[in-house]
């Protein structure tokens, strides 16, 4: 994209950009330190995986009933003020997820967690949008690279301190001071966008949302395979350390955020259908070698592989979903995000349940056939046009 903008407003967008940017890092630091000691709050809280499983399903419950009214709010009254907002309800609730005791106070703790979450997922993927048409360029891929970076620094550090035997209470209330610090300077930093979403209104999706919709549906339900058990699948499966464990949460995550860094050219490159469903193909083949080989090392090599394969499946569905035409990004993005989050809603038990029945290799080749159906689908189904970028000046 050539900016229209003049030399004076450029210092401001870059202001803009490096605050949504700072929005993406916190919210991966918090995602990863959690995920990594997943397996910790599991011990804390007595749980097997299927007790686990539905623990983690209040997480998703809260985000995929409160995405819709996020998109929302973020059209009414601007994604520069419900970003900053739930980055505060997200610090201060983080914590209490580490301070869970039993079943009960987990699965209270993450529904709460999950309905921040949710909302400021909608929202700070909306403000990126905004900044990109202000004349940044297209930034999805990079900001979901700075995601991955922020939760590939937050899995390496939790596995670090979980080796030296620091509890998940005082950690986690490290990470929610510093998101809620941040979360107070972003009122300010970020792009003003509600003019440019026109307030919004619920919508279901329908159409070509739908499609967009079940691949992202494949797709979180996919990373959060990774991320919330690839930890639980070494430590009890493969009988790895606790460091070790998180070490293949880091890995997956920092796969990811190498990949994202070139998913923008790459986009324009490959194009969206075939960059998802190569990625869909490459995902597949890491999570069959982790799989296919019970030696830890191997399997943290395929995670990674997985990460590198799902890199560029949800920014660029999100770009299709909030660039969709008569649509305001915020409405459309959480259209989309409230049935890929159905992913993380049903992903939870599913591997859970069938582990606790079966064996957890056993539920994660589910996920692996989820993938060869996202590889197969995804060219097609982003094929379609979508709204131009229109240029937003900075009030």
């Amino acid at each position: 994209m050539i900016s229209v903008l003049s030399p004076a407003i450029r210092p401001r967008l870059r202001l803009r950009t490096a605050a949504v940017a700072a929005a993406f890092l916190l919210n991966g630091v918090a995602f990863g330190a959690w995920a990594a000691r997943i397996p910790a709050v599991q011990a804390q809280t007595h749980l097997d995986e299927a007790g686990l499983g539905f623990a983690l399903l209040a997480a998703a419950v809260g985000a995929v009933l409160t995405m819709p009214i996020g998109g929302w709010l973020g059209g009414r009254f601007g994604t520069h003020i419900v970003t900053p907002l739930t980055m505060l309800g997200c610090g201060s609730l983080l914590p209490l997820v580490g301070a869970s005791w039993d079943y009960a106070s987990l699965v209270a703790t993450l529904f709460v967690f999950g309905i921040s979450q949710g909302t400021m997922d909608v929202s700070m993927n909306a403000n990126g949008l905004a900044v990109e048409r202000a004349g940044a360029g297209p930034i999805m891929s990079r900001l979901h690279a700075t995601w991955s970076i922020g939760a590939f620094s937050g899995a390496l550090t939790s596995a670090q301190v979980a080796a030296m035997g620091v509890p998940v209470l005082p950690e986690f209330a490290v990470v929610g001071a510093a998101m809620a610090g941040v979360g107070v300077v972003l009122f300010w930093a970020m792009l003003p966008d509600r003019h440019a979403e026109g307030g919004g209104r619920l919508r279901l999706p329908t159409g070509r949302l739908a499609l967009l919709g079940a691949l992202a549906l494949v797709g979180l339900l996919a990373e959060g395979s990774a991320s919330d058990w690839s930890g639980v699948y070494l430590r009890r499966g493969l009988g790895a350390s606790e460091g070790m464990a998180g070490l293949a949460v880091a890995t997956f995550a920092g796969a990811m955020a190498v990949a994202r860094l070139a998913g923008d050219r790459l986009t324009v490159l490959l194009g969206q259908g075939l960059l998802v469903s190569g990625g869909g193909a490459l995902a597949a083949v890491g999570l069959g070698l982790a799989l296919a080989v019970p030696v830890p090392e191997v399997a943290i090599l395929g995670f990674g592989v997985m990460g590198l394969g799902l890199a560029a499946v949800v920014p660029t569905l999100f770009r299709a979903a909030g660039s969709q035409p008569g649509i305001p990004a915020s409405v459309g993005i959480a259209a989309v995000s409230t049935m890929g989050y159905a992913g993380g809603l049903i992903g939870p038990p599913i591997i859970g349940t069938i582990a606790h029945a079966a064996s957890l290799r056993g539920a994660l080749l589910l996920v692996l056939a989820m993938l060869a159906i996202l590889a197969l689908a995804a060219r097609g189904a982003l094929t379609s046009p979508s709204r131009s970028a229109e240029p937003v000046v900075d009030p």
